[in-house]
């Protein structure tokens, strides 16, 4: 039980993060690149503290941790970037077809922690996952309407979705890789190198024409005090990295990557408790229809998370 509390925690950080993510992203700094570069100045000080808690520096001389060391920052690099192209994502597909593809990484998880990590687990546990994704999918859908009424279904690929499908993925061997790590470090030292390799792949983007003089061009008017907001809001994402990771050392990574799933409802009411009493800070949609999707939801979680823990 107590891994599940470690990840339930984690998943309210990472909802409350995505809610300080969209007000910064809406008032202050509304360039997506720039701020996910910015964002990289403000991980600093939670990559030093993590680096005081791990044990990496008794290792660098063991060859074998070096190449540890190395696959984990060359992940965080790669995360880095691509988390970034998410948001060049949305803007070439419909978001109700990008974001419900983000909550399949569960499945992932199941399929290469079975095979690589011999995890097998109880199928009511196999269900309790099946119905967190789903929740998690059936969340994030939204309503689209399309001018064309033709009978006839396009069977084409967009490269946006192709490329969440491929962040997915990563994001699942990263999962995976991490407990097999964790049989020879601290998730300190797995996420001190994790994130140090965000903070060394994201101001690659700089380089790209016209992404520097914009980065530059928004970071000029941003105030103190949205400084501060971001470096807050990177600490609280650090510590739910924290507590996602400690739980993944404790129990089935199987189980754990499942949790996360209910972070949109997390994110749905916050942003619901913002929108009444700060209603200038955030505004969320109350349709009749979506609550009751929202309703659906929370029945789903709450059986899904019995079964798991159960």
């Amino acid at each position: 039980m107590q891994w599940f509390i470690l990840a339930f925690l984690a998943s309210t950080l990472w909802a409350v993060v995505v809610i300080v993510d969209k007000f910064v992203l809406t008032h202050h700094i509304k360039d997506a690149f720039s701020y996910q570069i910015f964002l990289t100045v403000t991980l600093i000080p939670a990559v030093s503290v993590l680096f005081i808690f791990s044990s990496s520096n008794f290792h660098l001389q063991n060859y074998l941790y070096l190449s540890f060391y190395l696959t984990i920052f060359v992940i965080g690099m790669i995360l880095g970037l691509f988390f970034v192209l998410y948001n060049k994502a949305l803007l070439i597909e419909e978001v109700s077809r990008v974001t419900p593809l983000f909550y399949l990484s569960p499945l992932f998880v199941l399929l290469f922690a079975s095979l690589f990590l011999g995890e097998s687990l109880s199928m009511k546990r196999y269900l309790g996952i099946g119905l967190l994704v789903f929740s998690a999918i059936s969340v994030s859908l939204k309503r689209v309407e399309h001018k064309s009424r033709s009978r006839f279904i396009s069977l084409s690929i967009s490269p946006a979705l192709l490329m969440i499908l491929f962040l997915d993925l990563i994001m699942a061997g990263k999962d995976v890789l991490a407990k097999f790590f964790f049989s020879y470090m601290d998730y300190w030292s797995y996420l001190f190198w994790f994130i140090l390799g965000n903070i060394a792949g994201r101001p690659l983007l700089l380089f790209i024409p016209g992404i520097k003089g914009k980065f530059i061009a928004d970071m000029k008017p941003l105030s103190s005090r949205i400084c501060l907001l971001c470096f807050i809001n990177s600490s609280l994402a650090c510590i739910g990295y924290v507590l996602y990771f400690n739980a993944v050392s404790l129990t089935y990574v199987s189980l754990v990557s499942a949790i996360p799933s209910t972070q949109p409802f997390l994110v749905f009411v916050i942003a619901i408790i913002l929108s009444v009493f700060y209603h200038e800070l955030l505004k969320e949609s109350i349709e009749r229809k979506g609550v009751i999707i929202k309703g659906f939801a929370v029945v789903t979680i709450l059986i899904g998370a019995y079964l798991i823990v159960s």
